[in-house]
């Protein structure tokens, strides 16, 4: 048997920071994992088989964490029956966020009001623009233009106007977006739940500094540890059974109907939660990695 952590080779010169970790975490538990960027892997489709950097063709044998959101690398490596945390399926679920607020909303949790754009190619045309009337009439100003991929909130808007609205629509261009409803309560600040196994592990409160709207730690905000109520643990863990993730960041929102779900992150980042509550997140994940690998259980 051997391990392995991927991530993306394309955003990443180096082995990013939660590939550190987790090596840092198995080392203790007396294992050693391979880190490689998902660009090394070899893919074949005739027959099919995945080569690792090293030259060994991965089989059954062997197990991935897997932190990247190439899915096709996974869905390669799940065929070959490499085991995979997280789940091929469950990665591009919480890669398109569109897809995410169908399959909550379909187990009825709550998430602020969300409509999905029409599906354009190149420029957006008159009847896209009868879309953002609907939407601007249904949802008010503000509201919150968001792509349905992206990472650390860099892919999220808010529009005050129409003009506004048409600006960051049109830039779009045939990339897939979503627009969402304001939660003018709970502006600038959100709650993170980081649930590994059915578990939560750790939680913090992300603020802004007061100028952004979006609570990421990486547009300015700061985190202090949080206590959750019993009611948005079970919120948390239900939308990781819902979406198939054995670990996963649970973002919520403070309404005034109580916590809604904002988005759910299957390759949620480690350093900020970890420095903020002193949980190591990273050996959470590992040894629960571990246990799964030393049971011998399907995921």
């Amino acid at each position: 048997m051997a391990g392995y952590v991927i991530y993306n080779g394309f955003w990443n010169a180096v082995p990013p920071d939660p590939a550190a970790r987790m090596v840092i975490a198995a080392a203790a538990h007396g294992v050693t994992l391979s880190v490689y960027p998902n660009t090394a892997f070899v893919m074949a489709m005739e027959p099919l088989s995945v080569t690792a950097p090293s030259g060994v063709v991965l089989s059954k044998a062997d197990f991935v964490l897997f932190w990247d959101k190439d899915t096709r690398l996974a869905k390669a490596l799940e065929s070959v029956g490499v085991r995979v945390y997280n789940p091929a399926h469950a990665i591009e679920i919480c890669d398109d966020k569109s897809e995410t607020h169908r399959i909550l909303a379909m187990a009825g949790i709550p998430q602020p009001e969300t409509l999905l754009a029409p599906m354009t190619y190149r420029e957006i045309n008159a009847e896209v623009e009868s879309f953002l009337e609907v939407g601007a009439k249904r949802l008010g100003f503000p509201l919150v233009v968001k792509e349905c991929y992206g990472s650390f909130g860099d892919q999220v808007s808010l529009a005050h106007s129409m003009e506004e609205l048409r600006k960051l629509a049109y830039a779009m261009e045939s990339r897939p977006f979503m627009l969402q409803r304001f939660v003018s309560e709970s502006a600038g600040e959100d709650v993170r739940l980081y649930v590994v196994g059915g578990r939560l592990v750790a939680a913090m409160r992300r603020r802004s500094d007061g100028k952004d709207f979006r609570a990421n730690l990486r547009q300015g905000g700061s985190a202090v540890p949080y206590t959750p109520t019993p009611e948005e643990e079970a919120l948390a863990l239900r939308c990781c059974r819902e979406l198939g993730l054995c670990f996963g960041g649970v973002d919520l929102l403070h309404t005034n109907q109580g916590a809604m779900v904002c988005e759910v992150n299957s390759n949620a980042h480690l350093a900020g939660i970890i420095a903020c509550t002193g949980v190591d997140v990273a050996d959470e994940i590992v040894s629960w990695v571990l246990e799964q690998e030393k049971k011998g259980k399907d995921i």
